[in-house]
């Protein structure tokens, strides 16, 4: 619950700072929360979930959270992706029961890119990573999945029933529910990153 309220305030802090500007902020001699390091706070927060609670999402932030990843940067702003979002408990126990790596949660996100455009994969990971962000922000788990997605393929029959526009193939399914569970953060390599400068 605390976590949520603090997303819940960083959230209300970037709206106000972003319509107020700065000029705002010299005003108010009280001790505020700085959005900023509300924001990095939830990213370090972020985990990948596993186990959920059977609560269904509420619609409105169900529609935030895709209204954010859809408002993630794209090449060229062509959107080359589909989402398809299936929420009724009837799907998606039927889908967790077909689909291997599902982990029965609530919501599911089955996400294709454009085959036609070389970046679209790229794409899907900017989208998904906002929806990811976005759900922790409320309170929400997440987890991007491939396993399905191979799954899926191997069942023809099933993949027509998601109606993909054609050209389109899918790529990545993202599960959404409460969490069920508090798992602590994995280590990260910093090596992976090295600063350079290249010279002609």
């Amino acid at each position: 619950m605390k976590k949520l309220l603090l997303s819940i305030l960083a959230i209300a802090g970037l709206c106000m700072a972003s319509c107020s500007g700065p000029e705002a902020n010299n005003n108010n001699n009280e001790t505020t929360v700085n959005p900023s390091d509300m924001v990095v706070e939830n990213i370090m927060a972020r985990r990948s979930i596993r186990k959920y609670k059977t609560d269904t999402l509420p619609q409105d932030i169900l529609d935030k959270i895709i209204e954010c990843g859809i408002n993630a940067p794209n090449g060229r702003n062509q959107q080359n992706y589909e989402v398809k979002v299936v929420t009724d408990p009837a799907s998606t126990a039927y889908l967790a029961e077909q689909l291997n790596g599902m982990y029965k949660a609530p919501a599911y996100l089955f996400i294709a890119s454009k085959n036609e455009y070389d970046m679209s994969k790229i794409d899907v990971g900017l989208l998904s990573e906002n929806i990811c962000l976005s759900a922790c922000a409320f309170g929400i788990g997440s987890i991007c999945l491939g396993m399905p997605v191979r799954s899926l393929l191997d069942q023809p029959e099933l993949l027509k029933k998601f109606n993909f526009s054609e050209g389109h193939e899918i790529c990545l399914v993202i599960a959404l529910g409460y969490p069920d569970e508090a798992p602590e953060a994995k280590p990260r390599n910093p090596e992976r990153v090295q600063y350079m400068t290249i010279l002609p």
